[in-house]
């Protein structure tokens, strides 16, 4: 595959907030749509000037809520990125991020005109009471409308997103959700357990008592959810993702669990480079005017050495973001930590050439941790494609945290 990138762009905005969500965005400020549009065509400029990296391999544009963004927002984008990157030939893939509530005729025949190749729905559940729990725009009836709108006039690929374990549902309302979501035909369904995080109006409801919440009945839902799928013909390729085939994987999302270089686009939005001895992770501002300001002004004229370790942290110096510098002990942790929600594993060449070190040795495959992990079936080594894997099974990935506390 030719030498090339990935980019994230976030579009911070939302016209309400989900009860469970702990991703960036506001609500309410829908007037700075198109000076944010602006100012993310001017920060993606401003990497493809400063940079080597001219060839684009995977572009998603999440949120937020990229939906909200009109017709004519949306080419702007586009025309920028395709001015700027020439797109993999031999692998390209964009994806854009949709709420249901926004799915109409007119935005997804734009969208098959364009050189977006995969559409990402946001459906969690289809069950009312749920819906209205989370606080989700989207009602019942416009998820299946929207679901409909994408089977019928969208040819190129196509993926879900569900929830299992939310307050209110137990495991035959998931079975159902998974039952109406495949009848349209996905080829990829990202399917999550809940996770209740500080600082969300869920996790809020829950301490006090207003909701009541149990993390066993919503493992249990969660592993029924994935018999049922696996029944279906949608194989775990990595924990809460499920393909129909290797082709139908994400492969923008396959470059951060293998910690690739991607930039980071947008208020909000994170980015890595990893460099030889050390590697750079930034975080640009969450103060949405704050980021507008700065790249709709004359800083992103600036020339830069985008292209080594000292030249990025340089730059990143004079922008509104933070920056984490990662020493190599933290991204061989992280390269485990990623590869090992892989159900193909770590392979012993990209770990041996990435880190120079013997993988045997490191995972304890003699005595170690790796060894009882085989002992106990719940992890294996594998040749395949003149490579050696080493990936815990079925039964060992749901005690990956574990695994990696003992790492």
């Amino acid at each position: 595959m030719k030498k090339g990138i990935s980019v994230y762009i976030h579009i911070p905005f939302c016209k309400s907030k989900c009860s469970y969500c702990d991703f960036f965005s506001k609500p309410g400020i829908d007037k700075l749509l198109d000076s944010y549009v602006d100012s993310l065509c001017n920060e993606i400029k401003f990497y493809s000037r400063n940079s080597d990296f001219k060839i684009l391999n995977t572009l998603y544009i999440g949120g937020g809520t990229p939906s909200l963004l009109s017709e004519t927002q949306l080419q702007k984008l586009f025309s920028t990125i395709q001015n700027c990157f020439e797109f993999n030939p031999e692998s390209f893939e964009a994806t854009i991020e949709l709420n249901p509530d926004d799915v109409t005729l007119s935005l997804v025949t734009f969208l098959e005109n364009s050189f977006i190749t995969r559409l990402s729905l946001g459906i969690q559940s289809l069950k009312q009471s749920t819906l209205s729990l989370m606080n989700r725009r989207a009602t019942r009836e416009t998820s299946l409308i929207a679901l409909e709108i994408i089977h019928s006039n969208f040819s190129k690929r196509f993926s879900c997103d569900l929830i299992a374990g939310y307050p209110g549902e137990n495991k035959e309302d998931v079975l159902e959700n998974i039952k109406e979501v495949i009848k349209f035909n996905p080829e990829h369904i990202s399917f999550y357990s809940l996770c209740v995080e500080e600082g969300t109006c869920l996790y809020d409801q829950i301490e006090s008592k207003q909701i009541d919440y149990d993390l066993s009945a919503a493992d249990e839902c969660w592993l029924e959810g994935k018999k049922i799928l696996e029944k279906k013909g949608y194989h775990q390729y990595e924990v809460s993702n499920f393909s129909k085939d290797e082709s139908s994987q994400s492969l923008h999302n396959l470059t951060y669990w293998h910690l690739q270089n991607y930039f980071g686009i947008g208020s909000g939005a994170a980015g890595s480079f990893f460099y030889k001895d050390k590697s750079i992770r930034y975080t640009n501002t969450t103060d949405i005017e704050k980021y507008v300001h700065f790249w709709n002004t004359d800083s992103f004229n600036k020339r830069a050495i985008l292209n080594s370790f000292d030249g990025f942290n340089d730059f990143l110096r004079n922008v509104p973001c933070n920056v984490e510098i990662i020493d190599k002990d933290v991204e061989e942790f992280e390269f485990f930590m990623m590869n090992f929600r892989l159900r193909k594993g770590v392979s012993k060449s990209e770990y041996e050439s990435r880190f120079e070190k013997n993988i045997d040795t490191r995972l304890g495959t003699g005595e170690g941790l790796f060894s009882k992990w085989i002992a106990e079936g719940k992890a294996e080594i594998m040749e395949e494609e003149s490579d050696v894997f080493y990936r815990l099974t079925e039964t060992g990935i749901l005690y990956l945290n574990n695994f990696l506390e003992n790492l």
